[in-house]
Formats: C-alpha cells, sequence, structure tokens
C-alpha cells in the first residue's frame, strides 16, 4: 500500500494517495478505502500540478472498480474459466491460425484503455513483434488518423509544435479540451488545470479563435468563435488561408526556407473568398478576415484541432488545411525554443528545428488483404470489418482487443459484429461484459487501476512543466484478475516466444517478474533518482532540471513541407463542390464529448438524449423531453429531444458509445475517406421525428 495510511477510528478506513488512469491528465487523487472497498474518492490538494481537482469521472472511480457486473475472472465461451487453461487454449489456437494462414491472419487491435497503465504497451507490442503479424489497427484510425494523413502528405517539424503557454493566439477546432482533456502533442491545450491555464494565459494577452458548430466551454471564452455549418470546416480554413495569401501575412522568410507548394497553395484557395466561404459556412465574411487577421499577425501560437474536423465528410482535407495554417505562417519553435513536453522519468532527445518531409507509407508500403496501405505502422480500423469478411485468402481469422470495444466504437455495429463472430478466435481483455465480450470466445479480465503500482513516465510528453509521480496499488488485486500486460508475457510464454523489450529479453518459462520491478527498469533513465519519486506520494515538480530545449537545424537539411500536392488540391475542390449553402442542408448530427465519459467507460447511467437547437425543436413540433426517433439511411435509434441553445439551428449533437449509441446510425462504408478509410461520423444528415411514448404496463 502507499505511503502510511491515516486510520480514522475504530471503522477501518484508510485513506492513500495516488493519481487518476482514466485519460491523460493523471490527476492526483486522495481515495478513502473501507474493508478493501472504495468509501471515497477527492482530489489531492498536496498534488503539485492538479491541486486538488479531478473530475466527475475521477470522483466515480471506486463506482468502476465495484460495479456489480464485473468481471473477476476470464470467461470462456461466456462461461468462466481458470486464467492458465485460457492462456493456454488461447496459446494453442493462435499457434494454429499462424501456422496454418500466416502471422497476417491474426490482428490486435488496441483501444484507448490499454494506455492508462504504463507497462501494457511494451509488452502487447513485443508479444505483436513476435507473433510476426503486420495486422495493426487502434482507436487512433477510426477518430483521428486524418492527422496522421496530413502529416505524411505535409510533413513534419522535428522539434514538434509551438506551445500553448508561450503564445499569443491559439486556435481549436472542433475540440472541446475543457471537457476532454486532451491536450499536448493534439491540441497544445494544457492538460492540467485547463479553465485556470486559460484565463491565466488570455490575462496575459493570449486571444483564443474557436472553430465549433456548438458554442462549447472553450468556445465560451474565444475572442472570435465561427460558429459553422457542420461539415464545411475544408471550405472555411481554406478561406483563412486564402486571406492570409492574399494580404501577404504569411512568413516568407520560413516559407522560402522550408516550404514547397506555395503556387500550388495559392491556386487551390483561390476561389476560396470570405464571401464563397461565408455562403456555404454560415458564418460572416468579416468574422472570416478577422480571424485570418488575427492568427498570422500573431508573434507565436498555433492551429490545432480535435475529433470533430477529422471525422467529418472531407476529413483528411480538412486536417491538411488546419496545418498548412501552422506552415506559411512558421508557427514551429526554433533553435533554443523550449520543447512542448518534459522528461524526468525519461531522458528526451532535443528535436531539431528543421523538416521531415512527407512519408506516405500507404503509398510505398505493403498493403492489407482488402488494398489499404499502412499510416505509422497501422492499417485503417475502417477496412477491419472488410479485412475479416471480405479479405479472401488472406482475411483475418483471430483478432485479440486491447483496451477497446469495437462494437461500441465503430460505425454500423452490425458489420462489426457478423465479422467478429465469423473470426476463428476473438480474444478481448475487458473489465465488463461490453458489446465486444459478449461475443468474445475469451474475456481476460484485468485489474483496474487502484489495484496495481504506475508511475507517469508515459505521460510526460503531454505536460506543461516537469512533474513525476509514482503510485503503488491502493486495493488488493482481486483473484483471477491479471494485469494486462501480464496477458501478453503469459501468452507469449505459453506460445513459447520470447519478448524482447529495449535491451530486456523475456524468455519462456522463466520466472514473471514483478509489476514493481517493470516499473523501475522502465524508469532507468530517468533525470532524478527513481526512488526520490516513489518518496514523493503526492509527485513530485523538480528542481534544477535543464529543459528540453530546441536543437539547431543540421548544416545538411534540405527537406521540406509540402503544402499543397495535386490530390490534396483536388480533395479541396470536391469538398466545395460537394457542400450545400449555408442553410439548405437537413438537421447534421455532430459529436460531442461528455464529462463523465471517457469514449465507453465511465458512462455510469449517463442518458443521450438528441440536443437540438430551440428553433429547430420548434420547428419540428416538439417540446423538451419528448420522445424521437433519430434515423439515416442506415439506420435508427430512439432517444428524447433536449432544448440546446449553445447549437447552431441546423445541428443536432449526441454522445458516442453511450446507448442509444448514434453509431447504429452511421455507415463503415459510405463515403469514407481515401487513404485512411475514415468513416464519415460527424456532419451526418438526420431526420428527426415524433414517436408516442411507450404505454405504461399495469400489474
Amino acid at each position: 500500500m502507499d505511503g502510511e495510511p491515516t486510520a480514522e477510528g475504530h471503522t477501518g478506513r484508510t485513506e492513500h494517495t495516488t493519481f487518476c488512469r482514466l485519460c491523460s491528465p493523471l490527476c492526483g487523487l486522495v481515495v478513502e478505502v473501507e474493508h478493501d472497498r472504495v468509501v471515497g474518492v477527492k482530489g489531492d490538494p498536496g498534488h503539485p500540478v492538479t491541486a486538488g481537482f479531478t473530475c466527475t469521472k475521477g470522483r466515480h472511480l471506486g463506482d468502476l472498480h465495484h460495479r456489480a457486473d464485473r468481471l473477476l475472472q476470464p470467461l470462456r465461451a461466456g462461461e468462466p474459466t481458470v486464467y492458465e487453461s485460457a492462456v493456454a487454449e488461447i496459446a494453442g489456437r493462435l499457434t494454429d491460425v499462424i501456422a496454418e494462414h500466416g502471422p497476417d491472419s491474426v490482428a490486435l487491435f488496441v483501444g484507448t484503455q490499454s494506455y492508462t497503465a504504463s507497462l501494457t504497451h511494451s509488452f502487447m507490442n513485443a508479444w505483436f513483434r513476435a507473433i510476426g503479424s503486420t495486422s495493426l489497427y487502434s482507436t487512433m484510425t477510426i477518430d483521428q488518423s486524418a492527422k496522421w494523413v496530413a502529416d505524411g502528405r505535409i510533413g513534419t517539424w522535428e522539434a514538434g509544435p509551438q506551445r500553448f503557454d508561450e503564445s499569443d493566439v491559439w486556435v481549436l477546432v472542433g475540440t472541446n479540451p475543457l471537457v476532454s482533456m486532451q491536450g499536448g502533442a493534439l491540441t497544445g491545450f494544457p492538460i492540467h488545470d485547463g479553465s485556470r491555464r486559460l484565463r491565466d494565459a488570455k490575462r496575459r494577452g493570449l486571444r483564443l479563435l474557436v472553430i465549433d458548430p456548438r458554442r462549447t466551454e472553450v468556445a465560451a471564452q474565444a475572442d472570435i468563435h465561427l460558429q459553422l455549418v457542420p461539415g464545411t470546416d475544408p471550405i472555411l480554413l481554406g478561406s483563412l488561408v486564402h486571406v492570409i495569401l492574399r494580404d501577404t501575412l504569411e512568413d516568407r522568410e520560413f516559407c522560402d526556407r522550408w516550404v514547397d507548394g506555395l503556387d500550388e497553395l495559392r491556386v487551390a484557395v483561390g476561389g476560396l473568398t470570405p464571401d464563397v466561404a461565408a455562403s456555404v459556412c454560415g458564418v460572416e465574411a468579416d468574422d472570416i478576415v478577422a480571424a485570418a487577421h488575427l492568427f498570422a499577425c500573431a508573434r507565436r501560437g498555433m492551429a490545432r484541432s480535435g475529433t470533430g474536423p477529422d471525422m467529418g465528410p472531407s476529413s483528411n482535407v480538412a486536417e491538411h488545411m488546419v496545418q498548412v495554417l501552422n506552415v506559411i505562417c512558421g508557427r514551429f519553435p526554433r533553435a533554443g525554443d523550449l520543447q512542448l513536453g518534459t522528461a524526468v522519468l525519461d531522458d528526451r532527445r532535443p528535436g531539431r528545428a528543421q523538416v521531415i518531409g512527407p512519408r506516405r507509407t500507404w503509398e510505398t508500403g505493403p498493403t492489407n488483404a482488402t488494398g489499404w496501405g499502412p499510416i505509422y505502422g497501422q492499417y485503417p480500423s475502417g477496412s477491419l470489418a472488410d479485412e475479416i469478411l471480405d479479405g479472401g485468402d488472406r482475411r483475418i481469422r483471430a483478432l485479440v482487443v486491447a483496451g477497446g470495444n469495437p462494437m461500441a466504437a465503430f460505425p454500423e455495429p452490425a458489420r462489426i459484429e457478423a465479422a467478429l463472430r465469423s473470426l476463428d478466435l476473438l480474444v478481448t481483455i475487458d473489465p465488463y461484459p461490453s458489446e465486444t465480450a459478449a461475443i468474445a470466445d475469451y474475456v481476460i479480465a484485468p485489474t483496474l487501476s487502484l489495484e496495481r503500482p504506475d508511475h507517469t513516465r508515459g505521460y510526460e510528453h503531454l505536460y506543461s512543466e516537469p512533474f513525476a509521480q509514482w503510485t503503488d496499488a491502493v486495493l488488493p488485486k482481486p483473484p483471477g484478475t491479471v494485469e494486462d500486460w501480464e496477458f501478453f508475457h503469459d501468452l507469449a510464454s505459453a506460445m513459447g516466444l520470447p519478448l524482447r523489450i529495449g535491451s530486456n529479453s523475456y524468455e519462456p518459462g522463466e520466472e514473471k517478474p514483478a509489476s514493481a520491478d517493470l516499473l523501475a527498469v522502465s524508469a532507468r533513465r530517468a533525470r532524478i533518482p527513481y526512488a526520490d519519486v516513489q518518496r514523493h506520494p503526492s509527485g513530485i515538480t523538480p528542481d534544477g532540471l535543464e529543459p528540453v530545449r530546441v536543437a539547431e537545424p543540421a548544416s545538411d537539411a534540405a527537406e521540406r513541407f509540402v503544402v499543397m500536392a495535386p490530390d490534396v488540391a483536388a480533395e479541396l475542390a470536391a469538398a466545395l463542390e460537394d457542400t450545400p449553402a449555408s442553410g439548405t442542408s437537413p438537421l447534421r448530427l455532430v459529436v460531442r464529448r461528455a464529462k463523465g465519459s471517457i469514449n465507453s467507460v465511465a458512462t455510469g447511467s449517463m442518458t443521450n438524449p438528441c440536443r437540438v437547437h430551440p428553433a429547430d425543436v420548434e420547428r419540428l413540433g416538439l417540446v423538451d423531453g419528448d420522445p424521437i426517433t433519430v434515423s439515416t439511411d442506415h439506420g435508427a435509434i430512439d432517444t428524447t429531444v433536449a432544448i440546446d441553445s449553445s447549437l447552431r439551428p441546423g445541428v443536432a449533437t449526441m454522445t458516442h458509445c453511450i446507448d442509444p449509441n448514434p453509431s447504429h446510425l452511421l455507415s463503415l462504408t459510405q463515403r469514407r475517406q481515401s487513404i485512411n478509410a475514415m468513416p464519415w461520423i460527424t456532419a451526418v444528415p438526420i431526420d428527426v421525428t415524433s414517436r408516442a411514448p411507450l404505454a405504461p404496463t399495469w400489474k
């Protein structure tokens, strides 16, 4: 247990200092335990970074551990089984599949919750390398892979993005980090205490521009909020680029040194005048001009995005235009600047102030059975069902799911279910009887966060200042459960496969190491003694560490950004042609984050109404709370209507992965993007009709 728990009278209650592991901030917690059950959770006031803050998800962490339906031992075909037997049987079946059909017939799907334990990815990836498969899929390629596509077509800056805390302007496109707490390399927004840090930044002069069809919590703080028609992101962003180039606001020195394709970019955005964009996007032309000048005339600051533009009908070119804004304005750290992220439990090589040119790996790497190429070593998750159902002799025959729930997260659950049921073997690691677990051949029951030791090394790249924390387990490990990493270690051993992780080797039959020892090994390059971190239960912000600063470019650095290639120009033109003028579109459904959930986790007793602007509720002849049916060409769900004045007229919003799940309204294949097979998930046209409430049942 952590430190010296404090007893309170004769009740046997103890308090333990630890940190949350539901999402990336890892907020400090004080957990009150009685008879091996959590009876209270509050923020840790002694935490140097979060200072007593925790969200509603963190405060209900105990509920997740003690849910009545939690799985506390493995299942085989839905029935309890012994862990060792399950591992042996899974190993045997996987070995047979690989022997008959090759290693690529075994796929791995990596879900969000696999990131919440420091040791999982090392052993999971080592097992995957050991079996020799390339069939890797993850949640990244079902929500934000447009970022990877844009990187591959434009290029990247080796030293990473600029820092929010040093910027004069910040642009957030389709993201609400005050609720999602997504920051670091994704949005650049501080992941700790975002509300206070945003207030502090605005007091020192930062200007905030938000592009979002809803007046979100962060949009309410914006100096300019462009409340656009959903799905028109590439047109609005292209118009911002048009104004910057028209008014010669680009960073000419940076572009001359590092940028190709500027003339092609001028041509591609030439028709996206503010008046044209205003008619399409439903915003004022003067506001577009003001926003372009606000961004381009600042000294420092970036445009960053979330899932909003990356899930829409033209997501790849939308994300491309987000990144083009940064490139043409030279918004990257230079030599001597602080790099984003920190290093305490790990070391970090400074990035150089230079471009890593485009890497179109999907054009040069091997394709999967249905013709999709890899992006950052992964195949598109939008093609996973095709690979199982339509892959012919090369089809995927076995799937291991780590920390995910594809049945809830993917569009078109019926097709996903058909694919998963057709597998020779489906294995999932899941603490609950989720939709995916319900049809799996084997379910491995994992420990939850308070039942294992951990540290913060894996999240240092997201932090704004140096910080590190270690925690011991707060609750005992339930019999029948294992840590996620243990399953991959034990599976490899049962398959006779050695695991290689860095310079360490784990051989079949050898004694399994302890988690505490592995955590120490993973922190072997720590910049302060690991024991010092362990002596500070609330974490430590060490003094005297030299900050990581950007290095000079190499003398022969020659790679350049490519801001407009022919395929991107064609996508931008198609987006304009395909987008109806503002005011002519049907009601469009967009995604939204909820404070009480992270994807399909921590949903509790949450409801999921369809939220609609008051004018649309009146137009539809409804009142708040009316039962409705929401439908598309692909399906229908029943829910209730809720009035939401934060939306622009013509927009509806629901939260994904929560019942009634909007995934039933979506298609895996219609209008999915080229390159990354990204389905159309947001800005989807819907019909909303009234339905009669269910008649009461009298007994």
